[in-house]
């Protein structure tokens, strides 16, 4: 937004001395040009934020039915964010001309998004046979084992995109580095408060217990280490911190719901069902919360 004021402001100096109508058109076209590639940017780029999230969610909803814990609520959950996944996937491939852009800095970029279809329709397959009222533990187990190998590889095909959009224009190169480093962190801890509450669930339900504690002592340092970095910065993330009064008001409420997340998946001993049902709603109303914390970041820093 800073970049099209300042130039059509430009333009109107340029239209009060009579300038060459050409070069205005020519201008005008530019400023169209730079528009039209952000929000290109702008696109792919909450598609992957939004992608990743519903990957750990999908995770997490077929865990808990694997506990047989609210089960026509979870069935439907799991469909939802499924078939949501699906049809921004669809969306993609269908996207001739974003994979191009992509195939030209990544000559097996194709082949690589052509195996990720690959996987995610067995997962998605696997995903439908469980939300039809049927118990299918197989189906489950293959979605708990797949999901962080569907996460690195939709990881992989946003990265691409993003250096594919990336300006060659050094200013405009950097500004867009800022732009999309804050974007990219202001949206993880969605994904990670799914992550280790999956990480939990995991443990509970005795699966790979050592190694889930592993990664989900790993995946509640992250979380501390990015909260903060988002108010105060950071420099290893790339991240300056923020004054905002608004920012940080609605950082402190979400910043208060993960402490409280904390307390319960540190707990050393199985929860109870209660406490997974509180633990799944404050889950919930984290990315609620958060999701502010997204959109004030974007209002405030969109160019």
């Amino acid at each position: 937004m800073l970049i099209k004021k300042i130039t059509l402001l430009l333009l109107a100096g340029v239209q009060s001395i009579s300038a060459n109508s050409n070069l205005i058109t020519s201008l005008t076209e530019i400023v169209n040009q730079v528009e039209e590639k952000k929000h290109k940017h702008k696109k792919v780029l909450n598609y992957a934020f939004k992608q990743r999230m519903r990957i750990e969610l999908i995770a997490r909803d077929a865990i808990l039915l694997s506990m047989n814990l609210n089960n026509d609520l979870y069935r439907k959950e799991i469909l939802k964010n499924a078939n949501l996944f699906n049809i921004n996937f669809t969306k993609l491939m269908e996207s001739k001309e974003e994979i191009d852009t992509a195939e030209r800095i990544d000559k097996g970029f194709k082949e690589e998004l052509n195996k990720l279809k690959v996987t995610w329709l067995e997962f998605y397959k696997n995903i439908q046979s469980i939300s039809d009222k049927k118990k299918n533990k197989e189906a489950l187990n293959f979605i708990e084992e797949n999901n962080m190998a569907l996460l690195n590889d939709i990881d992989y095909v946003f990265t691409t995109f993003i250096k594919a959009y990336q300006s060659r224009d050094k200013l405009e190169a950097s500004m867009n580095h800022f732009q999309t480093v804050l974007y990219s962190q202001v949206g993880k801890p969605r994904m990670y408060i799914n992550k280790l509450v999956k990480e939990r669930l995991f443990m509970h339900t005795n699966i790979h217990i050592q190694e889930n504690k592993k990664t989900l002592d790993e995946s509640i340092k992250k979380m501390d280490k990015l909260m903060k970095g988002l108010k105060d910065g950071d420099k290893e993330l790339e991240l300056n911190g923020t004054e905002d009064v608004e920012i940080v008001k609605q950082l402190l409420v979400a910043q208060n719901i993960w402490e409280e997340i904390k307390k319960m998946v540190i707990v050393n001993r199985k929860l109870t069902e209660k406490e997974i049902e509180e633990l799944v709603n404050k889950n919930n109303k984290f990315i609620t919360e958060h999701t502010k914390v997204v959109e004030l970041t974007r209002k405030l820093n969109d160019m």
